[in-house]
């Protein structure tokens, strides 16, 4: 094989991967919170739930809907980190232990690089507009969330 050809096939399997990943979106989902209070808050969330999908997260989206958010989900529990890379949209990261319960909350910031880990290991996080937690009176140790079946 010659250089040109290899070059050429490194080159299409490079453009195919951005095509994906720039297409990628997860499948939508309805999940519930309760409160600290007990009522029941409803959202419309994109499930990431395998590499690309949580690569990609909320990175060159312009707006998030009031009751909207992604909700990121692990394969097992851990101290998983999140940043703000080409994220316009200030966000909430409300980590989230396997059963349900909420264990961190984290105002991110866009524009601020830093990386963002919870207190306690969560195996799923969901990030929501900024401010949402405290609108909706969602506290760590006293909301829990209704995961949606696989």
């Amino acid at each position: 094989m010659n250089f040109e050809y290899i070059f050429f096939l490194i080159l299409i399997c490079l453009i195919l991967f951005i095509v994906y990943f720039v297409t990628a979106k997860g499948d939508k989902k309805k999940i519930s919170i309760t409160n600290s209070e007990g009522s029941e808050i409803f959202l419309n969330v994109e499930i990431a739930d395998n590499f690309t999908t949580r690569a990609k997260g909320l990175m060159g989206r312009s707006s998030l809907g009031e009751y909207e958010g992604m909700l990121f989900v692990f394969d097992q529990p851990g101290y998983y980190g999140f940043w703000m890379m080409n994220t316009s949209i200030p966000l909430d990261a409300i980590f989230i232990a396997e059963n349900g319960t909420v264990v961190d909350i984290i105002e991110m910031n866009p524009g601020n690089y830093k990386l963002y880990k919870p207190k306690e290991m969560a195996k799923y996080v969901l990030e929501v507009n900024q401010y949402f937690s405290t609108k909706n009176s969602i506290f760590i140790g006293k909301s829990n969330v209704a995961l949606p079946e696989k």
